[in-house]
């Protein structure tokens, strides 16, 4: 975790110690030129220099401001110059105080993105993130000890979850229009063919080697040990609804999905429910879905160039979530397309 330049952190909080920066080595360059005046003297010629010439002049200007605002002779001693080195001096310290007091902002901003970074990958309840969260609450920023201790602590977390991770493929499907399936339709008629819709897809599922899934009214995300896996369940869903719509469904409107997978390396545990799994994986998988035509799957282009079933994929032309999208349509919708054109 390298906190050096700490690029997630607030941009408001890093144009801050910008500038802060910049007006402490204002300030310095200021203290040099009021010196300046006190060692000229001493070099050959030195006044013949034009810039020098402007340094003195705004020098004299300076302390006559200062004389003229609060006495500076003390006991037959002018200490005008001094006042002003005093408050250089002074605002110097103040800066550079502010601008500690920013950076440990910054980086107790980062700290808290790289926690949160640790939290989307595992759950909740997860206990490797305790002691991390019990560092951060006595951390002292100010203090490099205790950095290197919390980053520590940060590192050793991150590690367990990476050995407690696997890499999983995630299918989410979607009926189409299934709110405007159900218009005008018997109650008993919708509850029975979106029963027998469910019981198909969760055979097609756990067919496939399904680890866990988690329903909504009419959608499904489910885990799979592989995107070969997830693939073959997402085909055999949609050409599954073929039979269904022609033999088993009673309403009037056919059954269409929606299909989006995405595969990653993510924490597992068997014991974590479905619902309860939160990572940016499963995330773009229910986002290719959503993008996804109907009667198509749609994922990532970097994920389906190892797997064994490719065929079928073509460019969709679209970017989700910033991954090149990828789509399979079913041989006999795309030959039904070629013969309308």
């Amino acid at each position: 975790m390298d906190h050096s330049r700490n690029p997630g952190s607030p941009l408001p909080l890093r144009l801050a110690r910008v500038l802060l920066g910049l007006l402490n080595v204002a300030l310095l360059i200021a203290l040099v030129l009021v010196l300046l005046p006190l060692v000229t003297p001493y070099f050959k010629h030195a006044g013949s220099y034009r810039w020098i010439e402007y340094v003195e002049v705004f020098d004299a200007r300076m302390i006559r401001r200062v004389k003229s605002v609060i006495p500076t002779n003390f006991k037959g001693y002018e200490l005008a110059r001094w006042f002003i080195v005093g408050g250089l001096l002074f605002g110097r310290m103040w800066v550079d105080a502010l601008r500690r007091k920013v950076s440990t902002a910054i980086y107790r901003a980062t700290l808290q993105r790289d926690f949160e970074a640790l939290q989307s990958s595992a759950p909740a309840d997860a206990r490797v993130l305790a002691p991390v969260k019990e560092k951060m609450k006595t951390m002292d920023a100010r203090n490099p000890k205790s950095r290197a201790e919390l980053l520590k602590v940060m590192g050793d977390a991150k590690r367990q979850l990476e050995s407690m991770g696997r890499d999983l493929a995630f299918l989410s499907i979607d009926v189409v229009d299934s709110t405007k399936m159900k218009l005008g339709e018997d109650k008993t008629f919708i509850e029975h063919d979106f029963r027998e819709y469910k019981d198909l897809v969760d055979s097609k599922l756990r067919s496939n080697g399904s680890l866990k899934a988690a329903w909504t009214p009419d959608g499904v995300m489910a885990c799979f040990p592989s995107i070969d896996a997830a693939l073959k369940a997402a085909k055999e869903v949609i050409s599954g609804l073929d039979a269904f719509n022609a033999n088993v469904k009673m309403i009037k409107s056919n059954f269409t999905v929606r299909c989006g997978i995405n595969a990653g390396h993510v924490y597992y545990d068997e014991h974590t429910p479905m619902e309860e799994m939160s990572d940016r994986v499963i995330d773009i998988a229910g986002h290719m879905q959503k993008y996804a035509l109907p009667g198509t799957i749609a994922c990532a282009k970097q994920i389906i160039e190892p797997v064994q079933q490719r065929g079928g994929f073509n460019d969709a032309g679209k970017v989700v979530d910033g991954y090149e999208v990828y789509q399979w349509t079913p041989a006999s919708r795309l030959q039904d397309e070629r013969a309308a054109s």
